[in-house]
């Protein structure tokens, strides 16, 4: 119809009908980009919105499995020192502890911390980072992929270091089954751990992997969970800026 008027206009030569009709034309187009434009903000926020609540339920629930794991591998490498001048002939022991002992059998047990955000693996896979606009949340997501890329990158060699002393030392440290009636899954038999120290201290070879299971937790303790851990941190204390999130304090922490 617009069209129509405007060839009519250009017939009677009505420059200023033709004139007016141009401009009516542009300014519909121009509220049409804009209209549109605003759509695509809306929608883009609102997409951000929504990345931004579920990484940080994936944060929230990663943070709570990283610390659980790393509560129990940091007891046990505490055990795995006190085991240490015991086996080296440092310190005048004539046998270990129960817990000390079973900590020596699942020294090989050292599985890397959880480190997986779905949402956030999602973002880098179908390349929509720019999605993300708070300065501080991409430098913060930014840190925490580098150092997450290093750490996987290096767990084959930390697991590798790994011996598993009970199968390469049959004789020296293993567990037997002895009748319990108040074990917990309710089976009648508990086990108990075994640990021939003299030998174990006789034994170079046990002695230097031992050793070196031990330090293998110091690098699992300070670069899987300090390193990135402080990372994920930075990030979740960002992204509950961002969404103005309080978390409730601790249960005995100073307010």
């Amino acid at each position: 119809m617009i069209l129509s008027r405007i060839i009519h206009h250009l017939k009677t030569q009505n420059w200023t009908a033709v004139a007016i009709e141009f401009v009516i034309v542009i300014a519909g187009v121009a509220v049409g980009f804009e209209v549109s434009a605003s759509g695509e903000r809306a929608a883009e926020r609102a997409y951000e919105q929504d990345l931004l609540l579920r990484l940080h339920r994936e944060i929230v629930n990663i943070e709570q499995g990283r610390e659980r794991q790393q509560d129990r591998i940091q007891r046990d490498r505490d055990l795995l020192v006190s085991v240490r001048p015991a086996l080296f002939l440092a310190e005048e022991r004539d046998r270990l502890s129960s817990g000390e002992c079973i900590a020596l059998l699942e020294s090989h047990l050292l599985d890397p911390a959880p480190d997986s955000l779905p949402a956030l693996d999602e973002l880098v896979a179908t390349g929509r980072m720019e999605s993300i606009r708070d300065e501080a949340i991409r430098s913060a997501t930014s840190a925490f992929l580098q150092r997450r890329e290093s750490t996987r990158a290096q767990t084959p060699m930390l697991l590798s270091g790994i011996t598993n002393l009970p199968r390469a030392f049959p004789d020296l440290l293993y567990f037997s089954l002895t009748p319990d009636p108040e074990v917990p899954d309710g089976d009648g038999w508990n086990r108990e751990a075994h640990c021939a120290l003299e030998g174990m201290q006789a034994d170079r070879q046990f002695r230097t992997l031992a050793a070196q299971n031990i330090a293998q937790y110091r690098q699992l303790l300070g670069y899987h969970y300090a390193y990135v851990g402080e990372a994920l941190t930075e990030l979740h204390q960002a992204i509950d800026v961002r969404l103005d999130i309080e978390h409730p304090a601790e249960s005995g922490a100073e307010p």
